[in-house]
């Protein structure tokens, strides 16, 4: 692992903790259920991204 991505992960940590102090140490069903939606629309934001890059790509290479 490289500093940057050490660095980075100490700062997620540092974050999570923080939310579990703020709510008492426990992770409720609510918070959980955010995290997971939020990572979802991420993922398939991630992917749409690309699958509207790649076609873009090729468009371009088939008019040529």
């Amino acid at each position: 692992m490289d500093k940057r991505s050490g660095q980075s992960g100490r700062f997620w940590l540092d974050v999570l903790h923080r939310l579990l102090d703020a709510n008492g140490g426990k992770m409720n069903g609510k918070f959980l259920l955010a995290v997971v939606v939020v990572a979802l629309l991420v993922v398939v934001g991630f992917v749409a991204f690309r699958l509207i890059l790649v076609d873009m790509i090729l468009t371009l290479k088939d008019s040529r």
